[in-house]
């Protein structure tokens, strides 16, 4: 039974299989090329470890390139490699077919992809390329829901797109994963809580119709005129009891954060 297994284990089909595997599933480029030579050296002329050879010897130096062009951070050139030469394609190409045609296994991991996908993400983000980079970052966490640097990448497009509590909610779930001991992961954080707090803020500024640079007087200003303007007894215009209420607590609200927060601590003013 050992000698069948071993003979079935070393057959150029299996190896070819295996490799295939370690590759696309596992992202251990080394260990799939050491593996399709054991197909070529079983049998020399076998068409399709031939041309798995090659194409997995051109992936390792496109691969070898990458990792360097990502440490160094020369985010242009991995995207040369990653979208204008159409690596990523391909691989995503070979991926989807090899799980159609059942040579790897339908719920295999997809490592390789993931990897490639998150370093897209990675290059187009900081390139300040949000559109380019929000489908990739997507699908890198599609892949992989724990990828650090996709869930950084994506937060700031978040950020940038003033979608704080979304980006919050990321990087909370970034800060848990690496137990709070990421620092970029931290910071990221901090900024996106202090973000949120500050629009908050500028809403408060737009519901009192004032700049942000507006001083204590030109505040109490406006508040002493729209809590005139919408005061129960005096307000002239569409809107009902409830909405009236509403809008005073609303009013109230803004007066009272902005004058705690960056100016002098003022009395509320009478109605």
């Amino acid at each position: 039974m050992n000698s069948q297994a071993a003979k079935l284990v070393s057959t150029p089909e299996v190896n070819l299989r295996l490799s295939n595997l370690l590759f696309y599933s596992l992202n251990d480029a080394t260990s799939a090329l050491n593996t399709i030579k054991k197909c070529l050296h079983q049998d020399p002329e076998n068409k399709a470890c031939k041309k798995d050879f090659r194409m997995l010897k051109n992936a390792s130096k496109s691969l070898t390139q990458l990792h360097s062009f990502i440490d160094r951070q020369q985010w242009h050139q991995a995207i040369n490699i990653l979208i204008t030469e159409g690596f990523l394609e391909q691989i995503k190409a070979s991926y989807s077919q090899l799980k159609k045609d059942h040579t790897l296994p339908p719920k295999s991991p997809g490592r390789l992809l993931a990897q490639l996908e998150e370093w897209t993400c990675q290059s187009f983000s900081t390139l300040k390329k949000s559109n380019l980079a929000l489908p990739h970052c997507n699908s890198a966490l599609e892949l992989n829901p724990e990828s650090i640097p996709s869930l950084l990448s994506k937060s700031q497009i978040l950020l940038t797109d003033e979608s704080y509590d979304q980006a919050i909610q990321l990087l909370n779930k970034a800060n848990e994963i690496t137990g709070g001991q990421n620092q970029q992961v931290r910071q990221q954080l901090d900024r996106a809580q202090r973000l949120l707090r500050q629009s908050k803020k500028r809403d408060y500024y737009k519901i009192l119709g004032v700049p942000r640079d507006a001083d204590s007087k030109t505040i109490r200003k406006a508040y002493r005129d729209l809590s005139k303007k919408y005061h129960p007894d005096k307000y002239r215009g569409d809107l009902d009891a409830d909405a009236i209420s509403r809008k005073m607590a609303e009013i109230n609200s803004a007066y009272e954060v902005l004058t705690n927060e960056g100016t002098p601590t003022l009395k509320r003013a009478p109605c």
